[in-house]
């Protein structure tokens, strides 16, 4: 019993460092997985992987310089996408509306992500029958180390809130 509790003391660490994939099939079934040659072939370039930082860069919009440059213009309908991009970007902080948009979409993105996992691993504890001790145990730190990343990301998304509210960033754009 020793020996058991010893190994998962020292395997708990190292699943703390392990990194987790996502994906979803042709059936829009989520899986996860820790290996990454578990996923599919057909799946890997679109598997996701979670923890990491996801921020891109907001695309230029539509009758920017950059994009009249290439000359390319705006399709009709667009006339607001041009009279917007040619009034400069308002600022709230460190960012304009694109970038606020862009970082609570993520903010929200992960959490839902690792909740998505959370219940995933608590699903598999529903039937216990066919389960060996070890892999029980295993799946219970698992469910720990989640819960431990979604409190994480929430605490992020709290923060983001407030630097919004520092910097009065309008409600629409907190979605």
């Amino acid at each position: 019993m020793k020996t058991l509790l010893l190994a998962l003391l020292l395997i708990y660490p190292v699943s703390a460092l392990a990194v987790t994939y996502e994906w979803t099939d042709n059936h829009g079934t989520v899986h996860f997985t820790d290996d990454r040659g578990e996923i599919p072939k057909k799946y890997r370039k679109k598997a996701k992987i979670l923890g990491e930082d996801e921020v891109e860069a907001p695309s230029a919009p539509a009758g920017s310089p950059k994009n009249e440059k290439a000359g390319k213009k705006p399709a009709e309908g667009q006339g607001d996408a041009k009279e917007a991009a040619e009034k400069p970007n308002k600022k709230y902080g460190d960012k304009d509306e694109a970038g606020w948009r862009l970082a609570f979409q993520n903010a929200n993105a992960s959490i839902q992500r690792a909740e998505a996992e959370l219940e995933s691993l608590k699903a598999r504890l529903t039937d216990t029958s066919n389960m060996s001790r070890g892999e029980y145990l295993s799946i219970q730190n698992s469910i720990k180390h989640t819960q431990s990343i979604l409190d994480e990301r929430k605490q992020k998304l709290r923060d983001l809130k407030n630097e919004a509210d520092r910097a009065e960033v309008p409600a629409s754009y907190r979605q």
